[in-house]
This record gives structure tokens, sequence and C-alpha cells, in this order.
């Protein structure tokens, strides 16, 4: 039998563009049997209508949702927790464009997977026309835990998972305490299972005034904006998360010595102790040039 695959996509004040992102999922091409659920996020535009345009054309292949706001994360967790009965389930932004061939790579990783895996793959940053001006991070280095607790490099847009990973994902939690929902679902596959990252672009990814999460267009808009950010304190919201996740995964971070340099990392408050924590600190980013960025920002008290 053809496996099942469940798109959920988060909408807010979508209108513009989430007919061509639907679109662009409706008519992915494979063995697989695919529904989109669309849960629109309190939204003040016609993206309602919009949806349940969709679903009137796409019966039974797509589903549409009405719910009050509760940001991307708890809009994006909502979908996650209500999905069940699918092999597998990918994430969607309302505003890119999937290419060709997209979930077919997915859903092929996938299969051959034991155990909790999550499927990621870069994309062609573009601008609101769709005009590519760059691309996102290609794996460098392994995705491992001391990666995943500091960077994440499979964003939501692209993330596919299976239902062993889904349960993890599923357990319940603060998302108070969570910063974003993508790298604390990459955190715990990279912990209990396997991140499969495909090295070729499969989403455009569009840049536009409205997003709620921006990416810079190009290698170096990238370094300038995480520069920016680390060393505006920005890292300080990722640091709520990191004392989190180590905190619900205990065990799992003891068994890989990781534990006990998070606590160091997370309560250092000198120069002089960062500095000591640095010296063997694990964590990493996936290039020198971002690894050395984060060491720095983390060392003036800005991470």
């Amino acid at each position: 039998m053809k496996p099942k695959v469940l798109i959920l996509l988060s909408a807010y004040n979508g209108e513009a563009y989430l007919t061509e992102q639907a679109e662009s999922i409706l008519t992915q091409e494979g063995a697989f049997d695919l529904t989109l659920r669309i849960r629109d996020d309190g939204s003040q535009d016609k993206t309602p209508e919009v949806a349940r345009a969709l679903a009137g054309r796409f019966p039974g292949r797509v589903e549409y949702l009405r719910g009050e706001n509760l940001g991307y994360n708890g809009s994006f967790f909502t979908l996650i927790d209500g999905a069940a009965g699918y092999d597998f389930y990918g994430l969607s932004d309302q505003d890119d464009k999937w290419l060709p061939g997209k979930v077919e790579a997915a859903v092929g990783a996938l299969k051959e997977a034991e155990g909790p895996a999550l499927y990621a793959c870069p994309s062609y940053t573009t601008d609101a026309a769709l005009k590519p001006v760059g691309q996102t991070r290609k794996k460098l280095r392994p995705i491992t835990p001391a990666n995943t607790l500091v960077q994440n490099i499979c964003p939501g847009h692209n993330q596919f998972f299976n239902n062993e990973l889904l349960t993890l994902i599923q357990k319940p939690r603060d998302v108070s305490r969570i910063y974003v929902y993508d790298l604390w679902i990459a955190g715990l596959a990279a912990l209990y299972g396997r991140i499969l990252f495909d090295q070729t672009p499969r989403t455009l990814y569009r840049q536009h005034g409205n997003n709620e999460l921006g990416y810079g267009k190009n290698l170096v808009g990238k370094l300038v904006k995480d520069g920016r950010s680390a060393m505006q304190g920005k890292g300080s919201r990722n640091k709520i998360q990191m004392a989190y996740f180590a905190e619900e995964n205990r065990p799992a971070l003891e068994t890989l010595d990781l534990y006990q340099p998070v606590q160091d990392f997370l309560t250092a408050d000198s120069f002089g102790k960062r500095f000591r924590v640095l010296l063997y600190c694990p964590f990493y980013r996936q290039s020198r040039l971002e690894s050395f960025l984060f060491r720095a920002a983390y060392l003036f008290g800005k991470y």
C-alpha cells in the first residue's frame, strides 16, 4: 500500500501566498497518498476564506481548521498534537513554494529509517516574487545533540518525520519555554534517533516583510544576521529552551555526557567562568566561522 503523508500547515494572515503554496504541495507526485491540513491561527485577513476555498477545490485532500491565535510555536504544536493515523508527517509554512520531488525524497528517506527519524533539506531563499537570491545552510559537520542544542539547520518548513519521532514530539511540553518549535524537534531527533539531511534544496523559501522568522539571503547575509543577533543577546532566548530541553531529557543527555556541560554553560555568570567553560565546551555550529561567532557571543555574555 502507498504510505499516507499528512502535511501540517499553520497559516496567519497569509492570503497573498497560501493558494500558491498549497498547490505546490498538492501537485507533488510519487508513490504516496497526501493530505494537507491547514490550521488558521486567528488570521485577520481573508486567509480563512482562502483555506475554505482550497478545501472545496480538493475535497478529501485538504482539511481546514479554524483556531485562536497561538503564535507559530503554539499553532504548529497544536497541529502536531492532533496528528495520527498516517505514516509520515511534514511541516509547511504558508508562503513558500515546494519544488517537484520534495515529498518523494522525504518519503524515500524515511521509509528506510529505523526508529525516530527526521528528514530535512536546504532551501533556496528568494525575494517576495520567488526569485532565488541565496540558499539556507547545508550540512558541513555531523548533526549531533552537541550541535542541535545551539543551532538548527533543519528549518521547520523542510521537516518530515515518522511516527516514532511524532510520539516523542507529542510528549506534553511547556510551549512558553520553547523559543522555536523546529529546533525542539531537531533536538529530539538528534538525541533519540536520526536526522536524514538531504543536501539538495527542495523549497523556494520566500523572504518578505511579513515573515515571522527571516533568513539571510546569502552566506554573507546569514553571517551578518547571525553575528548581529548574537551580539544583541538574542541567543539568550535559546538558552531558555536549552535549559528546558536539558530538564526534560536529562537521562538521555547524561548518557552522552552532555547534561553537565549544559549546566556549566548555562550557569557561568562571569567572563572568567565563561572562558573556562569554552575550554572544554562540546557545543558547535556547522561552520567554523559560525562556531567562532557563537563562542565570542557567549564569552561576552551575549548568548
